[in-house]
């Protein structure tokens, strides 16, 4: 960028440029006392970088300006090189980008207040023209060094998302696990919290005209957000999923946010595992899930002392078929069937099961006399509970 009909700058007769240059570790020092001052990140730096790469660049910098001052052009291409790697290295080594650009604000506010102590009153125009210059130089600097402080980023997150799915594969597939957290630069956790998802469709991916592959990606990708602010590894599918934990997480907040991210209803299975039995951690939790739907429980979060009996009684084995028989007469009888899981749901309060199924009491009383007909066990006998309790497990598992 050029200032039309630049003419050389001056303060208090001499030209800016040489000020500066005249000046120039006496600037870089009070630059640098300002960093460290102003914006505390820099105040934690090591000394041998403050006084190393950070300050070879703001020699740099400002030298910028001077050549700026001198000639009206503000610097672009090759001649922005240094700041381009500055930046990168800076982005590399975790430095926020507000605090890079408050750096070079900084010294530009440095380099302004310097030269303006010496402007006559007949140099008016010249502090004006100074100012713009500034300004100019800022917002090029500002662009060129976020540019390449966003690519670096880009990259480094690219390596980071690809070690720690890399990770995460070794872990599922009982891989080398500790291979891939030394290549990925992770530590592995002493015990991992697992949790298995499992959502439904969003209404949108059921509304005509509407691509659900594209809805299906925009749920993913918010569930995924938060699993991100509570540093979880995650493995998604448009309807299931696992994930990673290395620390406790308050469940139920956890499960308010995935599912008011989702805009579904969601479900979640928590267990625990050390690194190499994160495999067994999966299947269970998966298992919990599956208990969870052929139950008919509510969205929430589940644990397997939630779930023992049912859990128990999802395994096949000859106990569970003896058990799942005894509701055989009832499997053509669904009035039957579902006024039993009422009245077991609502503890025997046959009047709120009659509210629930929206019938007479009376009509309760008769249809559970017919379960006790039918099956031998009757609803009403409190020794036969637990055998009906298991049976209904039983049944729904098998």
């Amino acid at each position: 960028m050029l200032v039309t009909d630049h003419k050389t700058l001056t303060a208090n007769g001499v030209p800016v440029d040489r000020v500066l240059l005249g000046n120039l570790g006496r600037l870089a020092d009070q630059v640098l006392d300002h960093l460290v001052q102003q914006i505390p990140l820099y105040g934690q730096l090591p000394r041998e970088e403050l006084q190393g790469d950070i300050r070879q660049i703001t020699e740099r910098t400002l030298r910028a300006f001077a050549e700026t001052f001198r000639t009206g052009v503000i610097p672009t291409g090759s001649s922005l090189e240094p700041l381009r790697e500055s930046a990168a290295r800076r982005a590399e080594e975790g430095v926020p980008l507000e605090a890079l650009l408050a750096a070079y604000h900084l010294g530009g506010r440095v380099c302004a207040d310097f030269v303006a102590d010496g402007f006559r009153p007949d140099e008016l125009p010249d502090a004006l023209a100074l100012n713009r210059l500034i300004l100019d130089f800022l917002q090029q600097v500002t662009a060129t060094v976020s540019a390449s402080y966003f690519e670096e980023r880009q990259i480094i997150a690219g390596e980071e998302q690809a070690g720690r799915q890399s990770l995460l594969t070794a872990l599922l597939d009982g891989g080398p696990a500790a291979e891939a957290a030394r290549r990925a630069g992770l530590q592995l956790p002493d015990e991992y919290v697992v949790l298995g998802l499992a959502y439904g469709a969003h209404a949108d991916e059921r509304q005509p005209g509407v691509d659900p592959k594209i809805v299906a990606r925009r749920k993913l990708r918010r569930i995924r957000l938060q699993l991100d602010r509570v540093g979880a590894m995650a493995s998604l599918s448009p309807a299931d999923g696992v994930a990673l934990l290395t620390g406790p997480t308050p469940w139920d907040p956890l499960h308010a946010k995935l599912s008011k991210a989702a805009g579904v209803e969601l479900f979640l299975a928590v267990s625990t595992a050390v690194p190499d039995q994160v495999p067994a951690a999966v299947g269970l939790v998966r298992d919990l899930l599956e208990v969870v739907r052929i139950h008919r429980r509510p969205p929430g979060v589940y644990q397997l002392d939630d779930l023992v009996l049912e859990y128990q009684l999802s395994r096949p084995s000859p106990a569970r078929d003896r058990l799942a028989v005894l509701l055989q007469p009832l499997a053509d009888r669904a009035d039957l069937l579902a006024t039993l899981r009422c009245y077991l749901a609502n503890s025997r309060n046959r009047r709120q099961t009659a509210s629930d199924l929206h019938v007479h009491p009376n009509t309760v009383d008769y249809r559970l006399r017919q379960v006790g007909r039918l099956t031998g066990l009757d609803p009403a006998q409190a020794d036969h509970l637990p055998r009906l309790v298991a049976a209904l497990a039983a049944y729904d598992a098998s």
